[in-house]
């Protein structure tokens, strides 16, 4: 089952339009293909229940002439009135044994109802099965069958011709003449039905045709905001400013956006709301520690001024590096294209010159919507750590039709897997001394990934087998 499910999957149309057009013209397939079967059985019938009245009709008929008409034109009145789906002969014998007729049937009352005016001693009516089996009975006509023989290939077939040759399914009559003799009707039907399977199948194609085009507009109507609401969520991921999108489309679709649009309002508020608290609490911090900076300068004790000293830095950088993480979480920095391999280049340039062992592997040019500042600090912040505990940083850059993927490696010990994601809190440092000189406030990969995944994207870690 598994092979038949992957196979469907692989096969199953995936956007909505295309799976709604698959269902309808699969529906409207089956629906035509059971109304023809249905017509053609029904047409069958009746073509068939034509043909046999008509010969009903014309064997009373051809009855009645014989009855009163010479016997020297007798035969050529069968020849006349035969044909290669229908033949008439005459013989001495019934060609429908003694014990094989059928005595109650439609087609034998409307038979009589016919020749009630003349009179027939007997009648004998067979109306074989699908499969011939009349046929295999009656084989060939009998000896002493009185036919003429005038007939050619230009002018027609002889009669009577073998029962073999008359296709089934059809019926076979025997009436007694009043001279004693019998009247031998066979036939055999055989409708064509290939005249009507072309236009059936346009009808079906022009049926499927304007079915598609309603359905493709339709849905194209209802999907364009879904199509929208798509793109603009995606922009929200990557941490860009929207306008709120306009409500069209169906009521539930109408919904749909309106609980977006509210939700993306609350969620700027929040992050607005945040972001001027933090403000605040950095605002009102420096003022006490310049205070306390004031105060500090004036001891005379310079160890303890030194340690003082020492602590009101941390703290400055905390508030300022506090306040910055806010600020690039509510960023409204403008996206726009740039070469992202001239950016990691330019950047791994500046870092170098600043004496930093950093390297680039050069790759093409690689277009690509950022913020630019952003991305900028937040490559930044992951090459320094590298070389910070690592000792240098190698850069690559890759990319194929989904994604582009920045890898930065070291030659640091590398660091246990439980503390792979806890690099990435705020204010969170493996090197637990807080000296200014082995590394920041723990901020650095945590501002890196907050605007890395404002872009759509992510950070991950890894050590490197054998290196770390």
């Amino acid at each position: 089952m598994k092979p038949i499910r992957t196979i469907a999957r692989c096969w199953w149309p995936q956007r909505l339009t295309s799976q709604m057009i698959g269902l309808l013209l699969g529906s409207l397939i089956i629906a035509q293909v059971a109304n023809f079967l249905i017509f053609t059985d029904e047409r069958r019938a009746a073509i068939r229940s034509v043909e046999r009245t008509q010969i009903l009709e014309r064997t009373a008929s051809l009855i009645d002439l014989i009855e009163h008409s010479p016997s020297g034109l007798h035969d050529r009145m069968v020849q006349a009135t035969s044909s290669r789906k229908l033949y008439y002969w005459l013989s001495d014998t019934s060609q429908i044994p003694q014990g094989l007729q059928q005595s109650d049937h439609e087609w034998i009352n409307r038979l009589k109802e016919l020749l009630k005016k003349n009179e027939v001693s007997e009648l004998r009516f067979m109306l074989p099965e699908q499969d011939g089996s009349w046929k295999r009975t009656m084989g060939e006509a009998p000896q002493g069958t009185r036919h003429s023989t005038l007939g050619s290939e230009k002018s027609g077939p002889s009669f009577p011709l073998p029962l073999s040759e008359v296709d089934a399914p059809g019926l076979l009559i025997s009436a007694r003449l009043q001279d004693g003799r019998w009247l031998n009707v066979g036939m055999g039907i055989t409708p064509s039905l290939g005249r009507w399977a072309l236009p059936t199948l346009i009808s079906m194609g022009l049926a499927g045709g304007s079915i598609c085009l309603i359905v493709v507009f339709m849905l194209q109507r209802l999907t364009r905001p879904l199509k929208k609401l798509s793109e603009v969520a995606e922009q929200v991921g990557r941490g860009a400013s929207i306008t709120p999108i306009p409500e069209d489309g169906p009521a539930d679709i109408r919904q749909t956006i309106r609980a977006f649009n509210r939700m993306y309002e609350r969620l700027q508020r929040f992050i607005q709301d945040r972001t001027r608290m933090l403000a605040a609490i950095s605002h009102d911090l420096r003022s006490p520690i310049t205070s306390l900076r004031l105060q500090v300068e004036l001891m005379k004790d310079q160890e303890a001024k030194g340690k003082m000293l020492d602590t009101l830095e941390d703290m400055q950088r905390m508030t300022e590096a506090t306040l910055a993480f806010a600020r690039d979480e509510a960023s409204r920095e403008i996206s726009r294209s740039v070469d992202l391999s001239a950016l990691i280049d330019s950047l791994c340039q500046d870092l170098a010159d600043m004496g930093m062992d950093v390297k680039f592997e050069s790759a093409p040019k690689t277009p690509y919507t950022c913020r630019f500042t952003s991305l900028k600090r937040a490559l930044r912040n992951v090459i320094e750590n590298a070389v910070s505990y690592g000792g240098r940083a190698g850069v690559t850059l890759q990319h194929d039709d989904t994604e582009f993927r920045i890898a930065v490696q070291d030659d640091g010990p590398g660091i246990p897997e439980k503390d792979f994601e806890r690099v990435f809190h705020p204010f969170v440092r493996l090197e637990e001394s807080r000296n200014s000189q082995t590394g920041g406030i723990g901020l650095g990969m945590a501002i890196a990934r907050s605007i890395v995944r404002n872009h759509g994207g992510d950070i991950s870690l890894a050590n490197t087998p054998g290196r770390g």
